[in-house]
């Protein structure tokens, strides 16, 4: 493993928070200057992120995307799995307005989208946000999860333009027949389950290296592109549903949306498979 992600790993293993994972001031520098980890990022307008997300979208081509997380599968190379869900909600933000929250508070901070999840970055971060906040943060969850904050367009931003420096992958027969074997999973469910029960049996099947924290957040992504939907909760591009629209019916979901409010019984969205990633896969 490169010195440089060992650092950012070690960075964030425990109880980081109370300062019990040290990191020294050369590994720091040493991992910043191969890419693993950042400076804290600069405080950009929202008009000024949507802007840079759409010139970052159009540079980007979705074969790449889909080849990326097929690759990932067989290699469990997390950082390449992670664009899918991110390419696929930036490309369903439209031009809009600032969406100011409910609570009268915050709506007059203006530091957060509820449409688009953008979020102002602090302009005096304290010691702790510099190392552990920002950009290093979103990095450790490319790598660690294959990202988490997909419908949030600064992780967006930041994680297409990690992808782009990426070399390009093809993917082997074996990684589209794990993606059919995930998929296949499905019929193994009663039509009352939801994608929680679709996760254990992944889990449970041994189908590809990974653990529950990994498919959870496969499955997220495979809900934001539109495979993984139900017709009266379709992906982002169908219906850009806001902040205070995607959380699930019940407490302990944490799924995010739209896999969240996902049925057994949508089954799977055959034409948005073939989309995102083409032929060859099962059909239901």
């Amino acid at each position: 493993m490169d010195d440089g992600l060992k650092t950012l790993l070690a960075m964030f293993k425990g109880s980081y928070w109370r300062s019990e994972i040290s990191v020294s001031e050369e590994d720091i520098s040493c991992a910043k200057e191969k890419g693993y980890l950042f400076d804290y990022p600069a405080y950009e307008s929202h008009a000024d992120s949507l802007h840079r997300l759409n010139s970052i979208i159009s540079k980007i081509d979705p074969t790449d995307i889909a080849d990326a997380f097929l690759f990932s599968l067989s290699t469990r190379k997390l950082e390449y799995r992670s664009a899918l869900g991110s390419y696929y909600y930036a490309k369903a933000v439209r031009e809009h307005s600032f969406m100011a929250s409910h609570n009268e508070t915050l709506a007059a901070a203006a530091v957060h989208c509820y449409l688009c999840g953008w979020d102002a970055w602090q302009t005096s971060p304290s010691k702790f946000e510099l190392l552990y906040e920002g950009y290093n943060r979103y990095n450790y969850e490319r790598y660690k999860f294959g990202g988490v904050r997909h419908a949030y367009i600064n992780y967006a931003l930041f994680d297409l333009e990690q992808f782009t420096k990426l070399p390009k992958v093809t993917p082997a027969d074996e990684d589209r027949q794990i993606l059919t074997q995930i998929l296949s999973c499905v019929d193994r469910l009663n039509n009352s389950d939801k994608v929680g029960k679709l996760r254990d049996t992944i889990v449970k099947a041994k189908i590809f290296k990974s653990n529950k924290d990994e498919v959870s957040v496969l499955l997220d992504e495979l809900g934001i592109c539109g495979i993984l939907t139900g017709k009266d909760y379709p992906s982002y591009d169908v219906y850009f549903a806001n902040e205070y629209e995607r959380a699930p019916v019940e407490h302990r979901n944490d799924f995010a949306y739209p896999v969240n409010r996902w049925y057994a019984r949508d089954g799977i969205n055959t034409e948005k498979l073939k989309e995102v990633f083409g032929d060859g896969f099962i059909d239901h």
